[in-house]
C-alpha cells in the first residue's frame, strides 16, 4: 500500500492541501466579485442583486469578501433608486470595528459607499464627515485609486448641495490620483465629475471636452450604463449651446445604451428628452413616436414622476398639432398623477400646460384657474422660472379677457426679471411676444412689431421652429395696416412653417390673415395716422438693440432682424472670425448656411482689398465691418449692395455704432463674470486663515479647509471639542465666511448660562 493511501486511511488531514483548497475557493469568490462588478457596469442590477446574495452567503467567514459583496449590493440598489435599502446594506460598517475586520482597501471602499448612501438619502453633512474620515484613511493606508474614489464621491456630494467649485476641485484631485493607476472607471468618473461641475457653472464647451475624454477612457469596455449617462448629459449641454440637432444624436446614442441595461426609467427619460428636442426642431412625427415609447417604458416601471412629465410633453405636442381635446385628456392625467406623486414642481408644470390648452380651447375661466394654481405652486417651491412662466400664462389669459391692466401687472415683473440675462431666453422670447400682443391691443402697431421682431430673433436663436413661426405670424399682423408687403412676407413664411409642422389651428389662422390682407391691403395709400414716423421708428430700433445686450449672439441676430425688417435688403449674413481666423456664420437670411459658408470661404481666400471687392461684386454683396473696441469683430454682408438704409434713405451708421458699443458691453460682462469666478477661486486658493485665527499646524490647516468647504452650504454644522479649544471662534468664522454674514450671530453658552434642562429646550 502506498504512503498516500496509508495517510488517507489513517484519517490524518493534510494542512497544505486544505490551505490550497481554501485559497482556490477564495480565488473563485474574488473572480465572482469581479464578474459582478462587470455586471454593474452593464446596468444589469437584478442579476447583481441575485449574485451578491449568493456571494454574501458564501463569504460569511471572510469579512473582507463579505464587505466587498455588500458594497456591490449597495451600489446596485443605489442605481435602482432604492436609496434607503442601499444605506441599510452597508450601515453596519459605520462602526469602525466592523470595517476594521476587512482589509484596508475594502474598508476604504466601504467608507466611500457609506458616504454615498447617506448623500442619496439626504444627509449631506454626515456624508461629508464620513468621506473626509475615509479620505484620511485612504491617504494613510490606500493607493491612488482609493484616494481618487473618495474624491469622486466628495465631488458628487458637493454637487448635490450646489457647491460646484468645490465639486470640480475634488473631481480634479480625483483625476490626478487616478492618472497613475490605469483605472479606466476612476479616470472616466473623474472626467465626468469635472464635466458636470462645468455644466452647472455654465462652462459648456469645456464640459463637452471632459465628457468626450470620459468616453475615450471607457473605450471598448462594456459599460452601457455609464455611457448612457455621459451621452445624456452631453445632450443637455447641447440644449444650452442651442445645438438641438447634436443633442438629438447624443440622446439617440444614450437611449441605445440604456436599452441594453435594465434601467427602463433612464431609457424613458431619454425618449422624453428626445421628444422635446424633436418638437423644438419641428420633427413632430418622430417626436410623437419617441414620447409614446417613453410612456410605455415609464408605465412598465410604474414611476409616477416620469409618467407625469411624458404626459405633459405629449399633451403639449398634441396641443401644438391642434388636437385639443386629446391633449386635454393627457394633461388632465398628468395633473392627476403629479398630485398623487406629491411633487409640487410636477404639479405646477402640468397645470401650466393644461392652462395653455384651455386657453387655446377658448375656456378662459378654466385656464385662469389652472394658471392661478400653477403660480401658487411656483411660489411655494421658489422656482423663479416657473413663476415667470405662470405669470406669462396669466397675462395672456387676462389679455384675451380684455383686461389690459391686469395683463400688464403680470407682464412687468417678468420683463424686469429677464431683461438682462441670457439664461432665460425662452422666457424672454415669450415675454416679448406677450408685450407685442399687449401693444397691438392698444393700437401701438410699430411698438408691437419691435417686440414681435425680438421674439422671432430669440426663438430662431434657440432653434424653436414653431414659436419662431408663431411670433412671425404676430409680426405680420402688426405690419398689416402700415406695411402690407412686409406683412405678407411674414404671414407667408409663418404659414409655410405651420404647414410643414402640421399645426392645424395655426394654419387656419395664418391663411385667414393672408386672405384679409389681400382684401384690405392699403399699401402706400395708408392714412398718415397709420404710417410710422421715422423718429419713432429709430427710437424703437435703438431700444430694441439696447435690450439685446444680454448676449452677443442675440445682439447680432437682432441687428440682422432689424436690417431685414426695416430696409430694402433681401439677403443678410453676419459672420464672426473663429480661432483659426476663418469665417463662421452667426445668422443668415436668404442664404443657407452652406451658401453663406461658401461665400465666406471665398472672401477669406481673397488676397488684398481689390480681390475682396471683386469677389463681393461677383456675388452682389456689400461688406460692412463691425469693429468694436474691446470685443471680437464681426462682418455684415447684405445683398443687393446699396440697399442697407432706413426709410427715407437714412444711413444705418448710427445703429451700427450702437451695435459696436453693445458688443463691447457683452464682452465686458463676460470678462467680469470670468473675473469674479477667478477671483473667488484665487481667494479660496490663497486664503490660509479664518477671521480670528492665526495658525500654521497641519491640523488647523485641515480645519480651515473644512470651514471653507461648507462656507456657503445650507447645512447644519456641529463643532465639537473640549472646553477652551475655540469652538465659538470656529462658529464665528463659519458665520463670517457664509452667505448669512450680514445677519446677526447669536452665541449661546449652554454650560455657563443655563441649567441642563433649559439648555436642552433652547438648542434642540
Amino acid at each position: 500500500m502506498s504512503k498516500e493511501n496509508q495517510g488517507g486511511e489513517s484519517g490524518i488531514a493534510s494542512l497544505s492541501e486544505a490551505r490550497v483548497r481554501a485559497q482556490a475557493a477564495r480565488g473563485s469568490l474574488e473572480r465572482e466579485l469581479e464578474d459582478v462588478r462587470l455586471l454593474l457596469d452593464q446596468g444589469l442590477t437584478s442579476e447583481v442583486l441575485k449574485r451578491t446574495a449568493s456571494l454574501m452567503r458564501a463569504s460569511r467567514q471572510d469579512a473582507t469578501l463579505l464587505g466587498r459583496a455588500r458594497c456591490l449590493l449597495s451600489a446596485a440598489l443605489e442605481m435602482q433608486g432604492r436609496y434607503r435599502e442601499s444605506l441599510e446594506a452597508v450601515r453596519l460598517y459605520e462602526q469602525p470595528e466592523e470595517r476594521a475586520k476587512c482589509d484596508p482597501v475594502s474598508s476604504i471602499y466601504l467608507g466611500v459607499q457609506l458616504g454615498l448612501a447617506y448623500n442619496y438619502t439626504g444627509d449631506h453633512p454626515k456624508a461629508i464627515a464620513l468621506l473626509n474620515a475615509t479620505l484620511r484613511e485612504a491617504t494613510e493606508h490606500g493607493g491612488g485609486a482609493q484616494v481618487g474614489s473618495v474624491y469622486v464621491a466628495l465631488a458628487r456630494v458637493y454637487r448635490n448641495i450646489n457647491e460646484y467649485t468645490i465639486a470640480r476641485d475634488h473631481a480634479q484631485k480625483a483625476l490626478e490620483h487616478f492618472r497613475g493607476t490605469g483605472d479606466w472607471r476612476g479616470l472616466a468618473e473623474a472626467n465626468f465629475g469635472i464635466a458636470l461641475a462645468e455644466v452647472y457653472e455654465g462652462n459648456y464647451e469645456p464640459a463637452l471636452e471632459h465628457f468626450g475624454q470620459a468616453l475615450k477612457l471607457v473605450g471598448d469596455h462594456p459599460a452601457p450604463y455609464l455611457l448612457g449617462k455621459i451621452y445624456t448629459n452631453m445632450a443637455g449641454v447641447c440644449w444650452f449651446l442651442k445645438r438641438p440637432h447634436d443633442g438629438i444624436k447624443y440622446l439617440e446614442t444614450a437611449i441605445s445604451y440604456y436599452e441594453r441595461t435594465e434601467h427602463k426609467a433612464n431609457a424613458a427619460d431619454g425618449y422624453n428628452n428626445l421628444g422635446i428636442h424633436l418638437i423644438l426642431v419641428g420633427e413632430w412625427d418622430r417626436a410623437q413616436e419617441a414620447l409614446e415609447r417613453a410612456l410605455t417604458l415609464a408605465s412598465e416601471t410604474d414611476k409616477r414622476g416620469e409618467q407625469t412629465m411624458i404626459l405633459d410633453s405629449l399633451g403639449e405636442l398634441l396641443m401644438l398639432r391642434g388636437e385639443l381635446e386629446e391633449a386635454e385628456k393627457y394633461l388632465e392625467r398628468a395633473v392627476e398623477l403629479s398630485q398623487e406623486h406629491g411633487n409640487k414642481w410636477y404639479i405646477g408644470q402640468a397645470l401650466r400646460t393644461l392652462g395653455r390648452c384651455h386657453l387655446a380651447m377658448g375656456q378662459l375661466e378654466r385656464a385662469l384657474a389652472d394658471g392661478t394654481r400653477a403660480l401658487e405652486y411656483a411660489g411655494l417651491i421658489g422656482d423663479r422660472q416657473a413663476v415667470c412662466d405662470s405669470r406669462l400664462l396669466l397675462g395672456e389669459i387676462y389679455l384675451r379677457r380684455g383686461d389690459l391692466v391686469r395683463c400688464e401687472e403680470q407682464l412687468n415683473p417678468v420683463l424686469s426679471e429677464t431683461a438682462d440675462t441670457s439664461a432665460d431666453f425662452a422666457v424672454s422670447g415669450e415675454a416679448q411676444r406677450l408685450h407685442g400682443l399687449l401693444s397691438l391691443a392698444r393700437g401701438e402697431r410699430l411698438l408691437a412689431a419691435q417686440h414681435f421682431g425680438r421674439s422671432v430673433s430669440i426663438y430662431e436663436m434657440l432653434g424653436d421652429r414653431y414659436r419662431s413661426a408663431r411670433s412671425r405670424y404676430d409680426l405680420g399682423r402688426a405690419y398689416a395696416a402700415v406695411q402690407p408687403e412686409r406683412a405678407y412676407e411674414c404671414l407667408a413664411r409663418a404659414t409655410e412653417t405651420f404647414r410643414e409642422l402640421g399645426a392645424r389651428l395655426d394654419i387656419t389662422r395664418a391663411e385667414e390673415a393672408l386672405s384679409a390682407l389681400a382684401q384690405h391691403s392699403v399699401g402706400d395709400d395708408a392714412p398718415a395716422a397709420l404710417q410710422p414716423r421715422f423718429d419713432d421708428l429709430t427710437h424703437l430700433i435703438l431700444l430694441r438693440l439696447t435690450d439685446a445686450v444680454a448676449s452677443r449672439e442675440l445682439l447680432l441676430r437682432e441687428l440682422a432682424a432689424v436690417v431685414s425688417q426695416e430696409t430694402g435688403v433681401r439677403r443678410i449674413l453676419i459672420a464672426e472670425t473663429d480661432e483659426e481666423a476663418r469665417g463662421r456664420v452667426v445668422v443668415a437670411h436668404g442664404w443657407t448656411e452652406d451658401e453663406g459658408g461658401g461665400l465666406l470661404e471665398k472672401l477669406h481666400r481673397a488676397e488684398g482689398a481689390e480681390e475682396t471687392k471683386r469677389v463681393a461684386g461677383e456675388h452682389q454683396v456689400e461688406t460692412i465691418e463691425l469693429r468694436p473696441t474691446n470685443a471680437p469683430p464681426a462682418t455684415l454682408l447684405v445683398s443687393p449692395p446699396g440697399t442697407a438704409a432706413l426709410p427715407g434713405g437714412v444711413s444705418l451708421d448710427p445703429l451700427l455704432r450702437m451695435v459696436e458699443l453693445g458688443l463691447d458691453v457683452c464682452a465686458f460682462r463676460e470678462q467680469a463674470r470670468e473675473g469674479l469666478d477667478g477671483a473667488e477661486q484665487s481667494t479660496l486658493a490663497s486664503q490660509s486663515f479664518m477671521p480670528g485665527f492665526i495658525h500654521s499646524s497641519p491640523a488647523m490647516t485641515r480645519l480651515v479647509e473644512e470651514v471653507h468647504k461648507i462656507r456657503s452650504s445650507d447645512v447644519t454644522v456641529l463643532v465639537t471639542g473640549e472646553s477652551g479649544t475655540g469652538k465659538e471662534l470656529v462658529a464665528r468664522a463659519i458665520h463670517a465666511l457664509s452667505s448669512r454674514r450680514a445677519k446677526v450671530f447669536v452665541p449661546f453658552n449652554t454650560c455657563a448660562s443655563s441649567p441642563p434642562p433649559t439648555a436642552t429646550s433652547k438648542t434642540w
